[in-house]
């Protein structure tokens, strides 16, 4: 199918589907309460993200799947599924955070093992890092869920900055795929940015975070683009929630719980709204990401470093945030 076609189709699927499961939260009553926890005043419909996954599937696997590489199909696809029903369960009825951990953990295995029987990832040593990378990302971005518009347009900019990345490597079937990804958190934002009609939800967060983990995984392991670039395609998030969960584990806080300790739950906390919180972490995605990958790519020996002084340069914006506001209640 033409590209311009399934995009558009998946972007308009998404919106639609998305709609469906609002309706479908608010006539059940599966909604998120305020509290101490959230960073929301209202109550609000959750699991709007299914409309997002099961437009993402349905267009990959119907509308475009002759123009989707065959890892989509038999790596992630089967991860997705099982992540987004495990997602879909714990919205309607809160799972452990040992049975969630052991479902993350099982489809990062497959996931990994499919990559090494497909030959782009070899090793035990990126394996057992891999795995690790594959689970934490997938809960990162449920943390990272907690703001009206954060999740969907984080997905926009990194899948529209991966397409490029894919593109320029001559990897046109992933680049399809990367756009396939945005059209579908295009389709679910009109319903979250502002005033949140509904909440995308842990089936949401959680079949992202393990798609872009696996993409990412992907375009190193098939050299479409180094390590360093892959880390900055998500250092924003991975800055965020990986600094929090430092430092709740050395205040011996039980870092699985739920809380609003993250830098943009703070700045909600602190005064600023959701609209201008989630423009801030785009703009500085567009002024500072994307410019350093743009140099990374077309400077490869200048990747690491790059990278690495964007993550000092993150963390010490994120320290300094966090001791002028202090500790949330």
């Amino acid at each position: 199918m033409d590209l311009l076609l399934s995009v558009s189709l998946t972007a308009i699927l998404s919106c639609l589907l998305t709609g469906l499961a609002t309706f479908y939260a608010v006539r059940t009553g599966l909604l998120d309460h305020p509290g101490a926890r959230h960073s929301h005043t209202e109550a609000t419909p959750r699991g709007g993200g299914a409309g997002l996954v099961l437009a993402l599937l349905i267009s990959s696997l119907f509308f475009a799947m002759k123009d989707i590489p065959d890892f989509w199909l038999h790596c992630i696809v089967p991860g997705v599924f099982v992540l987004a029903a495990t997602g879909w369960w714990d919205d309607h009825r809160p799972l452990s955070a040992r049975l969630r951990f052991f479902v993350q953990l099982t489809v990062s295995v497959y996931l990994l093992w499919c990559a090494s029987r497909s030959g782009w990832m070899e090793g035990a040593i990126p394996m057992v890092l891999g795995g690790l990378f594959v689970v934490w990302m997938t809960n990162l971005y449920n943390f990272m869920d907690g703001s009206n518009g954060m999740a969907g347009l984080q997905g926009i900019f990194a899948s529209c900055l991966l397409a490029w990345l894919f593109s320029i490597a001559g990897d046109s079937q992933s680049m399809h795929l990367s756009l396939l990804v945005a059209a579908a958190c295009v389709g679910f934002i009109p319903w979250n940015i502002g005033k949140a009609r509904v909440f995308m939800g842990d089936v949401g967060s959680l079949s992202l975070g393990f798609i872009f983990a696996a993409m990412l995984l992907y375009g190193v392991g098939s050299g479409a683009f180094s390590l360093p670039v892959a880390l900055m395609v998500m250092m924003l998030f991975l800055t965020d929630s990986t600094l929090t969960l430092v430092a709740r584990v050395i205040k011996r806080e039980r870092w699985y719980n739920a809380h609003r300790q993250h830098l943009y739950q703070r700045l909600i906390a602190y005064g600023m709204t959701h609209g201008s919180v989630v423009l801030l972490y785009q703009a500085i995605n567009l002024m500072l990401v994307l410019p350093g990958i743009v140099v990374a790519v077309n400077s490869p020996a200048l990747a690491w470093p790059i990278a690495l002084a964007m993550a000092v340069i993150f963390g010490l914006g994120w320290y300094t945030w966090i001791k002028r506001i202090g500790v949330l209640a």
